[in-house]
């Protein structure tokens, strides 16, 4: 497909899909434990954006993670002489998953939500499922692709704020986001995306603070280092995932078998859209297929036809150009308000260094952005180790952010304005979150004081 027409066709199918409606589909108490268990909410709900093809509507999945105390309406914030339920929302863009119980809306132990809406500062966390997961888990997810996951994550955070309107909750305007992996990706394909794209400020009027962690955001170069002779590489399924991603969401009319050796070009698809494996379970698949193990590897030549996947191979150059225009580190301006945190382990086996150097030398050298406004930080660890540091780096910063926010704040603050009172701690709410006036007579499960009670 044609660029121009592509991000044409992108633009319009966010204007649409902000007109309709979103629907809770479950509210759940959830537990993080440590130290005992502390409680939070989980609320997912549908919501409407746009498939890969930049135009097809499509209904999408989310959820939102609430700290307990915000769920309940138990405390309250001042900001700017005005009470509010919680000062804002955070996006969390979730890292690369591959198996349909480890999607936002269905885990059962969501290993970044729970420490945040327990430990965290007093947000609301919009969670997307993303294409391909929770509603859409039988289609192939857009991995890696960069406007099209920014629009479905832009569409969630709209969904939510039209949600916490109904349900009743004063939110205030501060805005951040977060990931780590794939989640560091697509936070600056968010970032990038609303810097050059009109985005409806009732939806984001601003983004205050981006963290990303151990992100893929040169995929062009990451390739390179892919074709290089005798090349290893310890995690193949990010491979197949990146291709399929490629090939699927920037449709593309490239065959598997072009770019995979049999039987791989139809086991590695067969693999990834059954949604029943993991990440380890598919590399485990793919060495006991071609050989190699988590330490040593793959051959990457034994996995993808370096032969025919090469720059001077015009029936691949749709291939490459979608590489480079899903890399996020070129060609845009990124907004001088905004602050960046960039995280990445120097130890990274999966998502080289280097992907944190290039995106923080485009930041900070051709874009400009200051030292006041951007920080890095080089972390150990493999990669799936480091990520606990980084949340616990998210779960500080943008406590400190909030903190400041609350302080400094002293102007009218625009917000999701809700007409209720706040209720007191022994209020009852549906399972969808609204407050009742009294103890409820009519059979069913309401949540009281924390915990859900069935009223016979």
């Amino acid at each position: 497909m044609n660029k121009k027409f592509y991000l044409s066709a992108l633009l319009m199918a966010c204007t649409l899909s902000l007109s309709a409606e979103e629907v809770i589909t479950d509210t759940t108490l959830m537990t993080f434990n440590m130290m005992g268990a502390m409680p939070y909410y989980r609320v997912n709900y549908t919501y409407e954006s746009v498939a890969p093809d930049g135009v097809t509507p499509v209904t999408l999945s989310s959820a939102l993670f609430f700290p307990q105390r915000i769920f309940e309406r138990t405390a309250l914030l001042e900001i700017a002489g005005k009470e509010f339920n919680a000062s804002g929302l955070v996006l969390n863009n979730h890292f690369t998953i591959t198996k349909r119980d480890e999607a936002p809306t269905v885990n059962s132990n969501p290993l970044i939500e729970g420490p945040f809406a327990t430990l965290g500062p007093n947000l609301i966390i919009v969670s997307p499922d993303s294409y391909g997961f929770g509603v859409t888990d039988d289609k192939p997810q857009a991995y890696l692709i960069a406007d099209i996951t920014a629009i479905n994550h832009i569409d969630a955070v709209g969904a939510a704020r039209r949600l916490l309107k109904k349900m009743g909750y004063s939110v205030a305007d501060l805005f951040a986001q977060f990931g780590y992996s794939q989640g560091g990706h697509s936070s600056m394909a968010v970032q990038r995306y609303f810097d050059t794209h009109e985005v409806d400020p009732e939806v984001i009027s601003r983004i205050d603070y981006t963290l990303c962690g151990d992100g893929p955001y040169d995929l062009n170069a990451m390739m390179d280092t892919l074709l290089i002779p005798e090349a290893t590489f310890p995690y193949p399924c990010g491979i197949s995932l990146i291709v399929e991603g490629q090939i699927e969401g920037a449709n593309l009319d490239i065959s598997y078998s072009d770019i995979f050796h049999a039987p791989l070009d139809t086991k590695l698809i067969e693999w990834n859209d059954s949604k029943a494996l993991t990440t380890d379970e598919i590399n485990d698949s793919i060495f006991a297929c071609i050989g190699g193990n988590p330490t040593t590897g793959i051959q990457v030549d034994k996995m993808i036809r370096t032969d025919n996947i090469s720059r001077t191979n015009p029936a691949m150059d749709s291939y490459f150009q979608a590489i480079y225009d899903n890399s996020v580190c070129y060609d845009w301006t990124p907004n001088p308000d905004t602050r960046f945190f960039l995280y990445h382990s120097a130890d990274d086996e999966v998502v080289p260094y280097f992907n944190m150097e290039h995106m923080r030398d485009f930041l900070r050298d051709k874009c400009g952005i200051g030292d006041d406004k951007l920080e890095t930080y080089t972390s150990e660890g493999r990669h799936v180790d480091a990520a606990l540091l980084f949340v616990m780096n998210v779960i500080s910063k943008i406590g400190a952010l909030e903190a400041d926010y609350i302080a400094n704040t002293t102007v009218a603050i625009p917000t999701i304005d809700s007409t209720n009172d706040i209720p007191a701690s022994n209020a009852w709410f549906t399972l969808d979150g609204r407050r009742l006036t009294n103890m409820p007579t009519t059979k069913g499960l309401y949540i009281h004081n924390g915990r859900k009670v069935l009223i016979k």
